[in-house]
């Protein structure tokens, strides 16, 4: 569903934005083609087989619990998705967790996530984990799992969103929200999104504008 969906879309309609991140805790802003996006998915799918994370199996996505709309999290999902990984959001016992930054939680294997505007490296080392600043050794292209592509998120498939060509603006949207609308919608068609958060009233006014995105 998504991983042909992003391959369709960087083939047809690969340079123009895909995703725009505000972040209000730092006021940066990120934008994402959708070349740019599938890249850090493959990378990404790469980095969970060099960790031993077995096709098919979940992953503890405890980043969409406690940062559900930033791009790093979709990233992952997307990740896990393309080689058949189920995404589990919060801590359930997989073998591999990801985690965002201060989340001292851990698994077998863990990936700590900075968050960085630019996805770079803790200042130093997180204990126990593995910086997801890894991610840029990884080679550029993944092939898709001979297990196919999973949809399954907290044990219940995701179901196919209609397509979007119009660009929106999500304020502080939840996880569902963020995968769907963000993500899914404008992936299958030639839409793109803004997702703000933590960020004022007047500033998402103001976002919406700069942006010439209609606000959901």
């Amino acid at each position: 569903m998504l991983i042909d969906a992003l391959r369709r879309r960087v083939a047809r309609l690969g340079a123009p934005p895909l995703i725009t991140f505000y972040d209000g805790a730092d006021g940066s802003r990120v934008e994402l083609s959708a070349v740019t996006f599938a890249n850090w998915v493959d990378k990404t799918a790469n980095l969970i087989a060099d960790l031993g994370h077995d096709d098919g199996e979940p992953i503890d996505l405890a980043i969409a619990a406690t940062h559900p709309a930033h791009w790093v999290t979709l990233v992952w999902t997307a990740a896990a998705w393309q080689r058949g990984c189920p995404v589990e959001p919060g801590v359930t016992g997989a073998d591999l967790l990801v985690v965002g930054p201060g989340d001292e939680r851990r698994a077998a294997t863990t990936v700590a996530c900075f968050l960085h505007p630019l996805g770079l490296g803790f200042p130093q080392p997180p204990e126990g984990a593995v910086d997801y600043r890894e991610v840029f050794a990884q080679p550029d292209v993944h092939d898709p799992s001979p297990l196919g592509e999973s949809t399954l998120w907290a044990g219940s498939p995701v179901a196919p969103v209609p397509a979007r060509d119009d660009r929106v603006l999500l304020v502080d949207p939840d996880a569902a929200q963020a995968l769907s609308a963000g993500l899914l919608a404008p992936v299958a068609g030639a839409g793109s999104t803004v997702i703000a958060i933590g960020v004022a009233p007047e500033r998402a006014t103001s976002i919406a504008a700069e942006e010439r995105a209609r606000r959901l």
